[in-house]
């Protein structure tokens, strides 16, 4: 089901829901009213008559005694005027719409009136055989009797009309409760029903949409093998197929440039290399003579053959990483041993630019570390190698080496998880130069491919972007960590963080133990039993000299 029909079907349910309490509402107003008008029509008009009937009995009782006791014309006008007001009431009486009760009590009243004007009747068309004196009083007891009933049969209209009115009030009562209680079931229900709804909806939106953005993610960080599940028929199903098919395309054009890239490189280190060769004869003058500047623009060729040859041996190295060729020979090696190498390397490059290259080396470090030496080698020769690019010239280069029993303070939150599968201790390098250093907006840039840090200007030595890159890709092999900072002299401080027995070469680690010549010695794998020297989190002070100098 799309999303925009699940969207519309619970907003279509609500919207049910809230028209049906409307309705049944608007019914119950409804029966309010009509119950308001019945009181307030019938009801109250038939209690007022009633109430009116009693009165004009009174008045008929009264008179009627009056014109047949004192025979006064004045007094038989005014009983007579008493019936008709009866006579009237009791016809509006008629024509209202009595309830149950009251149209039985009614019916008793218009019974005892016409038994009354039948007692009456003969009384007033033959006056001359009206009793008179003591035959009066049988005639005004039987009068006065039937008004008696009549004025109870009209009680009972009025009682009648009280228990209606009550009973009318109760129903209105219980519709105005029955109401309020389906107006708060409905209330919670419509709650309910909204609050399922939006956890559907956000159960099936939200877990596309991570997954999208943790492959948009993805694909923003160059990992296009990524895929996302594409089940179903609603939109972000559809969008989920397109991303895939999408990150299909962008796999298939890293391939076919990262094919590419090796394939030209490759091509060329052949011509180059006969033209590096080709240079180095003529510099050897073996074809003849040379003068001075032959000799310089020959020397100039002979660098930028060399700097050259390094970025398409970079160029080739990237591919191999990217393509999942590098493979690690684990051994145990000697970080100290590992950057003397460096440095004699590097120090006709660190002489021209008169850079002073100070190495400390703190004491109770572990002394050798399960790595791959080679690309041990290439980290730490790029790092120095960058220092020495950056440094202004007569300025110092400081090369750190420790060891750390916890994580290196300013570690990267990206890497702690993995370093929390890693066991202590661990190695920690430090490059640290004099350059103009790198903005905190680029320390991470300058890790991926081909970055260049924009600085306005091209800065001297500045490379392609394939050195840094190559060393996350060796150090994160490694089990380990790589990141920069600034510097105290504000120059730029690069940190590698090593595990001593990395989980990727632990095999390579007990393989290489059982075959030692000293079985017997104390094994990496003993933990606090080996007798391994003490860590310290302090460096040594070095003694500051004039080119290399090497401090414990």
């Amino acid at each position: 089901m799309k999303i925009t029909t699940r969207i519309a079907l619970g907003l279509a349910l609500l919207t049910g829901l809230t028209v049906a309490v409307l309705s049944y509402q608007l019914r119950t107003v409804q029966e309010l009213q009509s119950i308001n008008e019945e009181l307030s029509l019938t009801n109250l008009e038939a209690a007022r008559v009633s109430i009116r009937l009693v009165q004009e009995l009174e008045g008929v009782r009264e008179f009627a005694a009056k014109s047949l006791v004192l025979e006064d014309p004045g007094y038989e006008e005014q009983w007579a005027a008493w019936e008709s007001a009866v006579d009237q009431d009791l016809d509006r009486l008629a024509s209202l719409d009595l309830g149950p009760l009251e149209r039985q009590a009614f019916r008793d009243v218009a019974l005892g009136w016409r038994r009354y004007l039948m007692e009456i009747a003969p009384l007033r068309t033959d006056q001359d055989t009206r009793p008179e004196g003591a035959d009066l009083f049988p005639v005004l007891d039987r009068i006065e009797g039937l008004l008696t009933d009549l004025r109870v049969s009209v009680e009972e209209v009025i009682e009648a009309n009280q228990a209606e009115v009550a009973r009318q009030a109760e129903v209105s009562a219980q519709a105005g409760r029955q109401a309020s209680r389906i107006s708060w079931i409905a209330a919670l229900g419509a709650g309910i029903l909204g609050l399922l709804i939006c956890i559907l909806l956000y159960l099936s939106i939200s877990g596309p949409l991570r997954r999208l953005t943790r492959g948009t993610r993805e694909i923003s960080e160059g990992r296009f093998e990524h895929r996302l599940p594409a089940r179903g028929r609603d939109e972000l199903s559809e969008l989920a197929r397109d991303f895939n098919q999408m990150a299909e395309k962008l796999d298939e054009l890293e391939d076919m440039k990262r094919d590419f890239v090796s394939h030209v490189s490759h091509e060329l280190k052949g011509p180059l290399a006969a033209i590096h060769e080709t240079i180095l004869v003529l510099l050897d003058r073996i074809p003849g003579p040379l003068n001075e500047k032959q000799a310089q623009l020959l020397t100039l060729s002979r660098q930028s053959a060399t700097r050259l040859s390094g970025m398409i041996s970079n160029l080739l190295e990237i591919s191999r990483i990217e393509g999942g060729g590098m493979r690690l020979d684990g051994d145990w090696t000697d970080p100290s041993l590992v950057l003397s190498e460096v440095m004699e390397e590097l120090s006709p490059l660190a002489n021209e630019k008169k850079l002073t290259m100070k190495v400390e080396k703190a004491d109770g470090w572990p002394e050798t570390i399960m790595a791959d030496p080679d690309r041990l080698h290439e980290v730490v020769s790029n790092l120095v190698g960058n220092a020495i690019k950056f440094s202004p010239e007569g300025g110092t280069l400081s090369v750190h080496l420790s060891g750390r029993d916890q994580l290196p303070s300013g570690l990267p939150d990206s890497y702690r998880p993995g370093f929390a599968d890693e066991a202590p201790p661990y190695l920690l390098v430090e490059v640290e130069d004099e350059g103009p250093g790198i903005p905190p907006e680029h320390r991470e840039g300058v890790f991926e491919k081909f970055y260049q840090v924009k600085r306005g200007v091209r800065l001297h030595g500045q490379g392609v972007g394939l050195g840094l890159s190559i060393c996350r890709n060796v150090v994160e092999a490694h089990g380990g960590a790589i990141w920069v900072q600034k510097a105290q002299s504000g120059g730029a401080l690069f940190r590698v963080a090593l595990p001593r027995i990395p989980q990727s070469l632990q095999d390579t680690a007990r393989s290489v133990h059982a075959l030692s010549d000293n079985p017997e010695g104390p094994s990496p794998f003993q933990g606090k039993e080996a007798e391994q020297p003490p860590l310290r989190e302090e460096r040594a002070t070095p003694q500051v000299e004039s080119g290399v100098s090497i401090s414990s």
